[in-house]
Formats: C-alpha cells, sequence, structure tokens
C-alpha cells in the first residue's frame, strides 16, 4: 500500500538508511491510526490553532495510544522511540510542532546481547544458511564492512568491470549518504567466489541489483541460522546483519589494522587533519586491503588456492 502524497514527499528528502527506517516506523503507525497519515498531520495542525482550553492535545494523545500499541506487539524500547521519531520528523518536516515528552516513551537502553564474533565463528555461521544469495550478501558485508543497506543497494555497475576482468579484491567505490562521504572497501577471493556462485547463470544489466532478496528475507535466514548456532538470547538477534559490520571493526582493529583505514573502509566521515591519510589511489587501497584486512577476514584455504 502506497503512502499519502504528504508522506511520499518527507521520505523521499531522508537519506537511504533513515528512509528505510522510517518506512518501516510510518508503516506501523498508519495500521495503528487505521486512516492516512496525512488526517493525522490535519488534526495535530487543526488542534494547535485552537485556544489552550479548547485543545485536545491530540499528538500527545494518539502518540502515546501507539506507543502503548508497539509495547503489546513486542517491540524493543529503542525501536518505539525511533519509530515514534519518524512521526515527530513527518510533522517537524510540515512545521508543525509534535512533542514526545509525555507520550510514555519506553527508556533507552540497550536489550541485545553482543556476540563476540571471530572469523572461525562466522565460518561456523555460514554452514547454517543454505541460500546462496544470503550465503554471497554475509560475506560481503563480513569482508566489507558494509552495512545492509548498502549492500542491498549495490548494482551490477557498481563491480562490472573487475568482476567481468577477475580482478580480486574486488573494489567497491561507493558514495554512503548517510556520511556524505566518498570512500572505497573491498571483498576478497572468497567473497568473489561466494559473489559468483550466486550470479551463477544470471545475466544482469548495469543498473540491476546484485542483491535481491529483501530485508526482512535477509535478517529471517541471519535469525534461523543464529538460533542453530548459538540457542535462546535475549531481545535482539546478536547476530543479526549489522553485528557484521561491528565484526569487521573489531577484528582488524584487534590486528593492529590502522584505524584510519578501517573508518575509510567503513565509510564513515574523517576529521579534517585525517582525511589527508586516505588519499591513495584505487589500486593502492587495493593493494592495502590485500595485505592489512584479507588475511583476517578469510579462511586459510582461501589465501592459499586460487
Amino acid at each position: 500500500m502506497e503512502f499519502d502524497r504528504d508522506v511520499e514527499e518527507f521520505l523521499k528528502a531522508l537519506d537511504t538508511s533513515t528512509r528505510l527506517t522510517y518506512k518501516s516506523g510510518l508503516s506501523l503507525f498508519r495500521e495503528f491510526y487505521g486512516k492516512p497519515i496525512k488526517d493525522f498531520l490535519d488534526a495535530v495542525e487543526e488542534d494547535l490553532m485552537k485556544p489552550r482550553r479548547e485543545r485536545h492535545r491530540v499528538a500527545r494523545s494518539i502518540l502515546r495510544g501507539f506507543v502503548e500499541w508497539l509495547k503489546d506487539k513486542g517491540y524493543s524500547p529503542k525501536t518505539i522511540r525511533v519509530y515514534v521519531a519518524s512521526i515527530q520528523s513527518l510533522a517537524r518536516y510540515y512545521d508543525i510542532p509534535v512533542s514526545l515528552r509525555y507520550v510514555n516513551l519506553p527508556p533507552s537502553r540497550t536489550v541485545s546481547e553482543k556476540f563476540a564474533w571471530t572469523l572461525e565463528k562466522f565460518c561456523n555461521f555460514l554452514e547454517y544458511i543454505g541460500n546462496p544469495e544470503v550465503r554471497s550478501i554475509a560475506v560481503t558485508l563480513f569482508q566489507s564492512g558494509l552495512s545492509i543497506s548498502d549492500a542491498l543497494s549495490l548494482r551490477f555497475r557498481n563491480i562490472k568491470y573487475e568482476y567481468e576482468h577477475n580482478i580480486v579484491p574486488l573494489c567497491l567505490d561507493l558514495f554512503r549518504e548517510k556520511t556524505n562521504v566518498h570512500f572505497m572497501t573491498f571483498i576478497g577471493r572468497w567473497g568473489v567466489a561466494m559473489l559468483r556462485e550466486h550470479l551463477e547463470g544470471k545475466r544482469l544489466r548495469d543498473d540491476e541489483k546484485i542483491y535481491t532478496v529483501s530485508r526482512r528475507t535477509v535478517d529471517y535466514h541471519f535469525e534461523r541460522a543464529g538460533r542453530r548456532m548459538i540457542g535462546s538470547y535475549t531481545g535482539r538477534s546478536p547476530v543479526r546483519p549489522h553485528s557484521l559490520r561491528a565484526a569487521f571493526r573489531t577484528i582488524l582493529a584487534d590486528h593492529g589494522v590502522d584505524r584510519i583505514y578501517i573508518e575509510f573502509w567503513m565509510g564513515h566521515k574523517l576529521p579534517e587533519q585525517e582525511a589527508v591519510y586516505v588519499s591513495k589511489s584505487r589500486e593502492g587501497w587495493r593493494e592495502t586491503y590485500r595485505v592489512y584486512a584479507e588475511p583476517w577476514l578469510t579462511p586459510k584455504e582461501w589465501l592459499t588456492n586460487v
């Protein structure tokens, strides 16, 4: 179901990762509200125009109900806060003030366990994923440090030349909207092999996405594999896709890789005084990744066998 025009305009103004998150929150709010979201904005705006004693505090009342509705559905405190913030952000876009002070938001606290990834544990985890596309996504995340949204946005044109010419490590030359940063990262021989397994028999156009499964499908496979590997856990899955981005940072840092290199590969914005240290050519970065990163993110058999 499509959103009304007001919501669509707001979503188009957001960066990709925020858009995906807020779209989920707004979809749930529309389900809870039972009417187009523009009707909510109209009702809030109309209420604010009334004299103080005649107002019904429409936004506060409805959002309080939305919070309770989300709690009943089992959403975590962090997710509830983000989804309610999506409504506030939408209203702010149209210059409608909405306070969250009295809507009984749950306290902001982490309810998810952390998982201490190692290369060995990741290889074990991968054995529980049978879908070739999801396996390729997992190895791409683990070897590149990309976010899941960045990985699912990759198009064939991003890899075409190097993929067709078997250049490894394969460069992902990207622009990350969230940080407004141009960066490069790579996948090594192992990641390229998984990618070839996934793309076998497919003929992609330049503008087609490399990965076509949904975020929900990826989450499902990760959650199922996680439960088979680690059993029960508290809160959200500690082995969800985003945890592999953290694993990339931790594993490389533990092996003494320069922090600036890691930050660059992850698409983080660097302070101006450190920017000079990332002014390398693509081939320079490829060699840096091959020497300093790939060995710690790749099973030994993939480092010794062509």
